[in-house]
């Protein structure tokens, strides 16, 4: 079983750690970042298949964190999540950014799964076997 690696931002202690265990009980390996600024620090120090990250967080937000990762690792998927009244127009501008999809909170775990599977799809060679 192919082992993926997952970037998962998320300023919120309680969501970082129910989508970590999750995506874990799912078979992805993951590492958190509490904050964009980490999570920039950690893109420069690791490679990771994907980046999933949250969209509203102080100073630098996960808008940032798409942008650096477009001109920095430019085939490296990245899933926006995003609540606080955003509508489905915000989240296809967001993926018009270049995110590989932006899920609009609350969501179903089930579909963050399916989201991350889809981004992650056969043509994408994971760097964990």
């Amino acid at each position: 079983m192919k082992r993926w690696r997952v970037l998962l931002v998320d300023d919120d202690h309680h969501i970082r750690i129910m989508l970590k265990v999750f995506l874990e009980n799912r078979g992805y390996m993951v590492e958190l970042a509490v904050s964009g600024q980490d999570a920039l620090t950690k893109l420069v120090e690791a490679d990771y298949d994907i980046v999933v990250t949250d969209y509203n967080m102080p100073e630098v937000d996960g808008l940032e964190v798409l942008r650096h990762t477009r001109r920095s690792r430019p085939s490296l998927p990245v899933v926006l999540m995003t609540g606080g009244g955003r509508s489905t127009t915000t989240a296809r501008a967001i993926v018009e950014l270049g995110a590989q999809a932006c899920l609009l909170k609350p969501f179903d775990l089930q579909t963050l799964d399916m989201t991350l599977a889809e981004a992650l799809s056969p043509q994408l060679k994971p760097l964990m076997a």
